[in-house]
């Protein structure tokens, strides 16, 4: 028997104080940031190496370069092939997570703290000196090329780019990181070369180490792996996105004769992450269209019944990102979904 009386509601106890931890920071000598936070409960680190060569920093015409050079980094590096890379990732019992963002790339894994030290040795010849061979280049680039052409069947990828675009226009954050079909035809191994170089510089890149490990240790460990990562002075200035301009109300419509449902991307540019009111507007996407229980998807979903699902975010950058409310609704409902949406917009006010 329980000795929990469960006719009365339990008394709501004072919410426990929480610190955030506070990273101690240093530099390598080549400029490499390196940012350490210990975790000492599990003999786990996690790493994070951060390059500031998003695809904002796309070439005219190169869509998707900073996409296919990311991509490029675990094919190999020296004498390790593709194969060997990953072979070598497995015995540490590990696996590599690459992303592209608009403003940086981020490779990151997590190690046992006994394989730190070679951890970082292999993230080095991963993210410094990749192989980039032409027959590797050639076989990514076919699969993202393929990619790009299924994604021509997908309506939410379709809407991700018009929104992008609508919002933005020439401006480098009006294309997706996937690129274009044509830019990515267009790409050599040349082309990836001249990025990796480019891009890939220890001033532009911080690594950010977490867990059962001490600062002295990581900044070691790291000037080991990483202190021969030298790159020739810079013959332009750094990559500096152009200010954002505000874009007038717009309706744009893709058609596709014949669909069951209607993919809704609505928004605006909003905030950088540098923004005084970060931590307020993410309470705010919390109460607006953030959880399940948001006031949006409860309207679309549980009242009104349009959709399975709707959500709002903000995408912080290092210029002022997206807000979108994206939602996919029956085909016949779908301007009473956008006269529903508009109205939450406006009462969250």
């Amino acid at each position: 028997m329980s000795g929990v009386d469960r006719s009365r509601l339990p008394e709501i106890a004072a919410e426990p104080a929480f610190h955030f931890p506070i990273a101690a920071k240093a530099k390598l000598a080549n400029g490499l940031g390196i940012w350490t936070i210990e975790r000492p409960r599990l003999p786990l680190v996690s790493i994070l190496l951060v390059v500031a060569a998003g695809s904002a920093d796309d070439p005219a015409g190169r869509h998707g370069l900073a996409a296919l050079t990311a991509d490029m980094l675990d094919e190999g590096s020296g004498d390790r092939s593709a194969i060997d890379m990953t072979e070598a990732l497995a015995r540490l019992g590990t696996e590599l997570d690459t992303q592209i963002g608009p403003d940086s790339v981020t490779v990151g894994l997590t190690v046992l703290r006994r394989h730190l030290a070679e951890a970082l040795h292999l993230l080095g010849d991963i993210v410094v000196r990749p192989r980039l061979d032409v027959a590797d280049v050639e076989r990514v680039r076919t699969l993202r090329l393929n990619r790009l052409r299924q994604l021509r069947d997908v309506p939410s990828a379709l809407a991700e780019q018009a929104f992008a675009a609508a919002l933005y226009g020439d401006h480098p954050y009006g294309h997706l990181a996937v690129g274009s079909t044509r830019a990515l035809e267009a790409m050599t191994t040349s082309d990836v070369e001249a990025f990796h170089r480019a891009a890939y510089r220890p001033g532009r890149a911080t690594l950010i180490a977490v867990g059962d490990v001490h600062e002295h240790e990581v900044v070691q460990a790291v000037d080991e792996a990483f202190r021969n990562w030298v790159t020739a002075p810079e013959s332009v200035t750094q990559f500096r996105p152009p200010a954002v301009e505000t874009r007038g109300a717009r309706l744009v419509i893709l058609d596709r004769p014949g669909a069951a449902q209607t993919e809704l991307r609505i928004g605006h540019v909003a905030a950088a992450r540098s923004t005084p009111d970060y931590h307020a507007l993410v309470l705010l996407n919390a109460v607006l269209g953030g959880q399940f229980v948001s006031r949006i998807n409860m309207n679309l979903r549980e009242r009104r019944g349009f959709t399975y699902g709707a959500r709002t975010s903000f995408d912080f950058r290092q210029l002022p990102g997206p807000f979108v409310l994206a939602t996919t609704v029956e085909t016949g409902a779908t301007a009473d979904a956008v006269g529903e949406s508009i109205a939450e917009l406006v009462a969250v006010r």
